[in-house]
């Protein structure tokens, strides 16, 4: 019914929003477009109801080119129902679902009876239509969102096109439009539908796109493409899917976040423990630790004791630790030390001057010592375990600081390794690595 094919959009110059995206839905297909803020989900569907031309590629409909069709047409065929709508003036619902039949009247012409008939017959698809002569304004939003289908349905379109439509809405509201959209579909009506929910596409959709910057990663059915690696590389988030056993098969039923492990930097020395389990693992393939949590959690000083704990059962150590340099009980700097060789220098100071060239906000990075640290990350021999305290916007917004610390992990040159992150940085460190496991730095043990 609908495809498109290599498309790509930018609203400035160089920043390419949308990458060679490419999807089709069927007749009575629920299509979800799954991603995180920010990918273009929204952008997309404006492209696919034809409201913004894509630098690249073409839209399809009905095997003609999207831009064949003129305004009216296309909204003959395509509804688009935003995120949020308030309309200016306090319209009855029954006022605003009759807008729906506007490509099909002639100029200034009024709707006919068999308009009205077909506005009624909508308010009572999608149980509205007692409530006909309420003002839209007063709606709860899960009301406001059945008013919009409603209007859809009276474009008598075969596509509608809905931007997050349980967003804001109680447990019960979104159960209800999303049972709506199902029967709906089961009649025939085509759906592209942009969410943030996972759990939404395993129950409802037929095809699952996955967006991550702009690009398609993953595209198919939504218990083949929404798995725990799929969903944490993504999303920037580790994740767990929940399964149920039907017929003696394996059937995800919904995806949770996980939280961080809860590790005592003592139990790498217990047999059997949580820690020391993954310790055994990286033997046979490389296990990544990325450390966590806010400033002065105790992530350092997680690291520093697991460093302690491995010299003591005779595991090699290596990395480039991070202490604190302190006046009192007031931080004014950051030490950088090698833990192969004991050797330590001043890394950062508190920042001073607004002018400084390798900053973040709070502190002033002495270059030279980075360069050193570098230089040492590269050369470390494959040791038990690989420490790096810490990688942080200077990495992985810049490109700037401990690089050598980010191409050693991308390059699985390690067996443990542990690097500290601090929490507004996870996701994108999970993007990178989905396979690391999350630790929450200083926090207590749970077996």
């Amino acid at each position: 019914m609908l495809s498109a094919q290599n498309l790509s959009f930018a609203y400035q110059p160089e920043k390419t929003i949308l990458h060679d995206v490419s999807l089709k839905v069927q007749t009575g297909e629920v299509l979800y477009i799954l991603g995180p803020n920010g990918v273009g989900k929204t952008t997309l569907l404006h492209i696919l109801a034809g409201l913004l031309t894509p630098d690249t590629g073409h839209v399809f409909l009905a095997d003609e080119h999207l831009e064949a069709y003129s305004a009216a047409e296309r909204a003959k065929l395509i509804g688009l129902i935003p995120q949020l709508y308030t309309p200016v003036f306090a319209y009855t619902i029954k006022e605003m679902v009759i807008m729906g039949r506007a490509p099909h009247l002639g100029w200034l012409s009024a709707p006919s009876k068999p308009d009205v008939a077909i506005v009624d017959e909508a308010l009572e698809q999608v149980g509205l239509y007692e409530l006909r002569d309420r003002a839209f304004t007063s709606l709860s939003g899960g009301e406001r969102q059945l008013a919009l289908i409603a209007r859809g349905l009276a474009q008598k379109c075969s596509l509608l096109l809905m931007d997050e439509p349980t967003a804001h809405l109680d447990l019960s509201n979104q159960h209800r439009i999303l049972e709506i959209i199902n029967q709906l579909s089961d009649q025939g009506l085509s759906f592209i539908i942009s969410s943030h929910s996972p759990n939404d596409a395993l129950a409802y959709a037929d095809n699952v796109v996955l967006l991550s910057g702009g690009w398609v990663t993953e595209y198919g059915p939504p218990k083949q493409i929404l798995t725990e690696p799929n969903i944490s590389s993504v999303y920037g988030i580790k994740t767990e899917v929940i399964f149920d056993w039907l017929e003696g098969k394996a059937v995800p039923k919904a995806v949770v976040p996980r939280r961080p492990l809860r590790l005592l930097p003592g139990s790498l020395q217990e047999l059997g423990s949580p820690l020391n389990r993954i310790y055994e693992q990286s033997q046979t393939a490389p296990q990544l630790l990325l450390v966590t949590g806010l400033s002065g959690a105790g992530k350092t000083t997680w690291c520093l004791q697991l460093s302690q704990n491995a010299r003591a059962m005779g595991l090699s150590v290596a990395g480039i630790l991070s202490p604190g340099i302190y006046e009192g009980k007031q931080k004014i700097g950051i030490g950088a030390k090698e833990l192969l060789s004991g050797e330590e220098r001043p890394l950062a100071r508190l920042r001073e001057d607004e002018d400084a060239e390798l900053a973040t906000p709070r502190w002033a990075f002495d270059a030279d010592v980075l360069e050193w640290a570098n230089q040492k990350l590269a050369s470390f021999p494959v040791t038990d375990l690989l420490i790096i305290d810490e990688l942080g916007p200077l990495e992985f917004l810049r490109g700037e600081g401990l690089t050598q610390g980010l191409s050693r992990i991308d390059a699985g040159n390690y067996r443990l390794a542990c690097v500290v992150i601090r929490s507004s940085l996870l996701p994108k460190a999970l993007q990178r690595w989905p396979n690391a496991l999350v630790v929450e730095g200083g926090g207590s043990v749970i077996e």
